[in-house]
């Protein structure tokens, strides 16, 4: 017969210790805070979010298929939404194609009026810089969706024609100001300054309608080299002191 008052083995205790639930780690304010408080996004930034996507999957589309060959079903599909999702932001494929547009402007301007701030510092070469930039809008997918849009002659794309040209002179123009702007803060005269960037940009908008007909990238970057070169010439010839003009 067993003793109740005996006390219990050494055993006993043991495993009675090592049943007890493990000790937990002590954390850091900052890790408490950052676990209660993890940043979650608004429904607005969510919505924000989608639809970004199906304005870069438009894009995409629109730069392989021709306008005319945008589907809105395929739109939703790379954006990886459902056609719900879409048609909650864009009802028809043309609000789609306006806000594809708008939001290439408005990227586009941001990027060169950064650039344009970024080339009036006195490191820089501002030539080089508004060649650069053009080259980059021109020879990219944005533009090539304005020109699809341009080609166009249905009645679809007269009304988009009607409905973007007013942002896309807005924003060119916006570009344009920005370099003028650049060239004059590092002390070419205004008048020249014009005279820099408008042939600038139709030369490098004329190469970049030419890969229509020729896709010659090396060719290009020669001739544009070439461009930059007489650019320079003619500034140092308009910005000598009057005295080396007259003595030339």
């Amino acid at each position: 017969m067993s003793n109740p008052d005996k006390p219990r083995s050494t055993r006993s205790r043991s495993q009675s210790l090592s049943a007890s639930p493990p000790r937990q780690k002590l954390q850091s304010g900052a890790q408490l805070d950052r676990a209660s408080y993890a940043p979650r996004r608004t429904q607005a930034e969510r919505s924000e979010t989608t639809r970004t996507q199906l304005i870069e999957a438009a894009i995409k589309l629109v730069r392989a298929n021709g306008l005319s060959g945008l589907r809105t079903v395929e739109v939703a599909e790379l954006a990886g939404v459902s056609r719900g999702a879409l048609m909650h932001h864009f009802k028809s494929k043309h609000d789609l194609v306006v806000a594809v547009i708008r939001h290439v402007n408005e990227i586009s301007r941001i990027e060169s009026a950064r650039r344009a701030t970024l080339a009036k510092r006195a490191d820089k070469d501002p030539i080089k810089g508004i060649i650069e930039d053009a080259h980059d809008f021109y020879f990219g997918d944005y533009f090539f969706i304005e020109l699809a849009i341009a080609m166009s002659a249905d009645a679809e794309s007269r009304v988009l024609k009607r409905e973007t040209f007013q942002t896309s002179r807005t924003s060119r123009f916006s570009v344009e100001a920005a370099w003028i702007e650049a060239l004059v803060a590092t002390g070419i005269p205004k008048q020249v300054a014009e005279n820099v960037l408008a042939p600038t940009l139709s030369v490098v908008r004329g190469f970049s309608v030419r890969m229509l007909l020729q896709r010659d990238p090396e060719q290009f970057s020669h001739l544009l080299k070439l461009w930059h070169s007489i650019l320079r010439h003619y500034l140092d010839s308009e910005l000598a002191p009057s005295s080396k003009k007259r003595g030339s």
